[in-house]
């Protein structure tokens, strides 16, 4: 995994905010997420994300 894919699930793992987009999407629990674990939660998996421009990402950035 690289350094970068590793900071953007430290944050998401740790986000009161994070929202995969699959959930957004309204397919909840369907064979379509069923494969996708928390282990999953990266920032740019978020419906947050907007190419980066998440302020959670953005002020948290700093610390990872």
């Amino acid at each position: 995994m690289s350094n970068e894919a590793v900071k953007l699930y430290r944050i998401a793992s740790h986000c009161s905010e994070y929202t995969p987009v699959s959930d957004a999407q309204g397919y909840g629990i369907s064979w379509l997420n069923s494969s996708v674990d928390d282990d999953d939660s990266r920032c740019d998996l978020c419906i947050y994300w907007r190419e980066g421009k998440c302020s959670i990402y953005k002020s948290r950035t700093k610390f990872h």
